[in-house]
């Protein structure tokens, strides 16, 4: 089961005006919950809750920002960072005990993240930070950026298996870009890096890639030579996305299309497993050992793809390791949202029992194949979705687009910001098995995981509430 990192809606008032306060310290249990405004089938009498602080933002469309809360889903916790980074705790996610804490070395005007990375080795937790170093005594302050790593399974006072600290010029603004069996360090523009540090979790080691030439089957008549940029690491190697220059019909004028496309490793290209007739496909999300990918048959070398009204999309899962569709449905949106790698990593998420698949605003049913869309229409909005039950029962955001950037990337979820302004924002419930969505009654929060037990974890802006079924 894939490890979860999420943003989240803004908000955490009490349905019935009567909240009790989080606890801001807990040491041994959470206290009795918040009572947010939850849909039926979850019991807000019970269950834990605890305070959270807003996340920063990413000025980095593409990248992973700055989430404090994480799941480890193997482990039963959920991990919490401070938004300083001065401390990390890991609570029970059905009791709210603290399992283990951790205290890393002082930065000073850190932005964190908190980030949980799947693999052999087990479930680790990775805090990465940005910020200066002391500068005490005679070492001048310098910027620089830290991974911590520490195994989920640890106790009481947690210690980190590795510790990174990597260098940063003062000119460069570096991002993280997380997947659940990979992590990027780097600037990143529209999706992709010139150049990143590949962190391997379960081992500390580190490498640096970079944009490089390579030869790709399926260009036309035959192969083609592009320039392959890092987008994010999995478990089978980093993903590039690449775009084929010459030798195509760069304006989609009738001639041979372009190649647009990626790569996963060395194992395999995108072009050698597109659905029929599509020469543009981008990598939108990884979850466990699956890769999500939207495709076209044709785009212009100047705009970026877009899942749109007016040509059909089509959104297929596809095995991580072999590049076999597992799943495919075929979409439109009236609301023109920018495909970009990465884009739906923070809405992608895999059911307890793996036999559903969220990603953005389309869902799987890995076990016929076939999946549904939530897309918006002339007359419906559409629907963003965080978490995915065993039977199929999804829960989402509904889209709003206010013309910034973060709301025109496909499958891209709202951080929990600071900030009373924050807008509510509308929910809904829907069968990922039917295709059938209900909407929930107004600032009605969604749960961003939803374990096999039944407990569904809550971020709101200022709280994290975990309630069991009802």
């Amino acid at each position: 089961m894939a490890a979860l990192v999420f943003g989240a809606l803004a908000g955490c008032s009490d349905a019935s005006g009567d909240a009790a306060a989080p606890t801001a310290e807990p040491t041994h249990k959470a206290a009795a919950p918040v009572r947010l405004p939850v849909p039926d089938g979850f019991d807000t009498e019970t269950g834990w809750s605890t305070t959270a602080s807003p996340e920063a933002t990413d000025l980095q469309p593409g990248s992973s920002g700055f989430p404090l809360v994480a799941v480890a889903p193997r482990s039963s916790l959920v991990v919490q960072a401070a938004a300083d980074g001065s401390r990390v705790r890991a609570f029970s996610l059905a009791g709210g005990k603290t399992v283990w804490t951790f205290t890393p070395k002082a930065l000073k005007s850190a932005r964190t993240g908190v980030f949980v990375e799947a693999g052999k080795g087990g479930e680790k937790v990775v805090l990465a930070r940005h910020g200066k170093t002391s500068g005490s005594g005679l070492n001048t302050s310098r910027r620089t950026t830290t991974i911590d790593v520490i195994a989920a399974d640890s106790s009481a006072k947690a210690t980190a298996e590795h510790h990174l600290d990597l260098t940063e010029p003062d000119d460069t603004a570096s991002s993280f870009t997380a997947t659940d069996s990979g992590f990027l360090v780097g600037p990143v523009t529209d999706g992709v890096h010139e150049q990143a540090v590949v962190i391997d979790a379960a081992t500390g080691a580190q490498r640096t890639v970079r944009a490089k030439t390579v030869t790709v089957p399926g260009c036309g008549s035959g192969s083609c030579t592009v320039q392959a940029s890092p987008a994010f690491a999995t478990s089978q190697g980093v993903v590039s996305a690449f775009q084929q220059q010459d030798g195509c019909d760069q304006w989609a004028q009738g001639g041979t299309p372009c190649a647009y496309g990626f790569q996963v490793g060395d194992v395999w290209t995108s072009t050698s497993v597109a659905p029929s007739g599509m020469r543009v496909g981008i990598p939108l999300a990884v979850t466990g050992q699956y890769i999500v990918a939207a495709w076209h048959t044709s785009d212009t070398q100047t705009d970026q793809p877009s899942l749109s009204d007016t040509k059909k999309t089509t959104l297929a899962v596809h095995d991580l390791a072999t590049g076999k569709i597992k799943a495919q449905v075929r979409c439109t949106s009236a609301d023109a949202l920018t495909l970009q790698p990465g884009s739906a990593q923070s809405s992608t998420r895999l059911s307890p029992n793996g036999d559903f698949l969220i990603s953005g605003q389309a869902g799987f049913d890995l076990s016929t194949g076939h999946g549904h869309c939530f897309t918006s229409t002339p007359s419906t909005k559409g629907i963003v979705l965080t978490a995915v039950s065993d039977d199929g029962t999804a829960y989402g955001i509904v889209h709003a687009v206010d013309q910034t950037e973060a709301t025109s990337l496909y499958g891209r979820l709202p951080i929990a910001q600071d900030g009373t302004d924050t807008p509510e924002r509308d929910s809904a419930r829907v069968s990922v098995r039917t295709g059938t969505a209900k909407a929930l009654p107004t600032a009605a929060e969604v749960p961003v995981y939803l374990a096999a037990d039944g407990h569904g974890v809550f971020r709101a802006r200022d709280v994290v509430a975990v309630y069991p079924a009802s």
